[in-house]
């Protein structure tokens, strides 16, 4: 007889505390309505991959096991680009389905990833789906086997640990990228080369500007998600006690925004010293352009001078006039040197 687990999904994990406390690893897909019909049951499903769209595995489990609505499968299985939260089936059996998003920095890139996950909050279960494995959620599955009190009073408390789990990835993420920021930003105000142009610093304040807009227009719904989460509507899923976590999550993502407001406003003061010193470095060599073609005005209006085609010129005839006006051109330019360099225009 093929073994229970193997009936489950290749990157499918259920985990189920049952109403003695015991815990299933191991469980066939055939066992799940049973669970899920005993609300002293409680199930955590983590599912790894979404490959195979409406024909794979993640939708079957989805759709003909847990039952949910087909439109939330669809939002699964294809990318989101912004967080949302609803209310789904009826009134015996409610459920929230809800689309957030995990940070991973990318040290190579140094930027950050966002990573869709997909949560369903039912009386007594959660379920994940993401793209790729998220290591974060790691600490439910921790907090289920070492049956942490906590995580295992309710569904609505293991989704809290899973949304916390996520969240507190935002923080690290955010500064590694003020880290960038600074790093910028000494490049750009470097005392020991103050003249030495840098000429990839603008492409890279466009780009993070643009990049921490985008994780702001992801944060802002996500932040308003979780009072949504303790509307009056979704009692019956999340009690007045539990309410209280998902509004600490919100109170979390509020200085996260204040983060990348921060940053932005600092990328701007960057910005403009950056356009102020670029402005400064081409007026010196407008300077010094100038200062050159000044050194021939004196020259050329002397060649010019003599260049007229007058007979009546005295100087014309003159045996040493060709060296005495080279003479002056040098005296000229030695005289006009000296003061440029004395006003610094060179």
């Amino acid at each position: 007889m093929q073994s229970a687990s193997r009936k489950l999904p290749e990157n499918a994990e259920i985990l189920i505390l049952d109403s003695s406390g015991n815990l299933h690893a191991d469980v066939g897909l055939e066992e799940i309505p049973g669970y899920l019909s005993d609300d002293d049951a409680l199930i955590w499903c983590d599912i790894s991959s979404t490959e195979g769209g409406e024909d794979g595995a993640c939708w079957s489990l989805l759709a003909d096991t847990f039952k949910f609505d087909p439109l939330t499968i669809e939002d699964c299985l294809k990318p989101s680009r912004l967080p949302l939260v609803n209310s789904h089936g009826s009134h015996d059996d409610p459920y929230v389905f809800m689309v957030l998003f995990s940070f991973q920095f990318s040290e190579d890139e140094m930027l950050v990833h966002p990573t869709e996950v997909d949560l369903y909050l039912g009386r007594n279960y959660v379920v994940c789906v993401h793209p790729k494995p998220l290591p974060e959620l790691r600490r439910v599955r921790e907090a289920l086997r070492t049956r942490d009190e906590f995580v295992s009073s309710s569904a609505a408390n293991m989704a809290y640990t899973a949304l916390d789990a996520v969240t507190n990835e935002y923080q690290p993420a955010m500064e590694a990228l003020a880290g960038r920021v600074d790093t910028l930003e000494k490049h750009l105000l470097n005392e020991r080369r103050p003249n030495e142009p840098v000429a990839h610093l603008e492409d890279d304040l466009f780009d993070l500007k643009n990049h921490l807009a985008m994780l702001r227009r992801i944060l802002i719904p996500q932040r308003d998600n979780m009072n949504a989460l303790s509307e009056p509507t979704n009692e019956r899923l999340l009690a007045e006690e539990s309410q209280k976590y998902f509004r600490d999550i919100r109170i979390h993502l509020d200085r996260v925004v204040d983060s990348i407001d921060a940053m932005r406003e600092h990328l701007t003061g960057i910005s403009e010293a950056y356009t102020t010193r670029a402005t400064r470095l081409m007026n010196q060599q407008l300077t010094r352009l100038t200062a050159i073609s000044t050194l021939f005005l004196p020259l050329g209006f002397i060649t010019g001078l003599y260049g007229m085609n007058f007979v009546d010129m005295p100087e014309l005839h003159y045996r040493y006039g060709y060296f005495v006006v080279l003479g002056v051109f040098v005296i000229l330019i030695i005289s006009m040197l000296r003061y440029l360099h004395r006003s610094k225009m060179i």
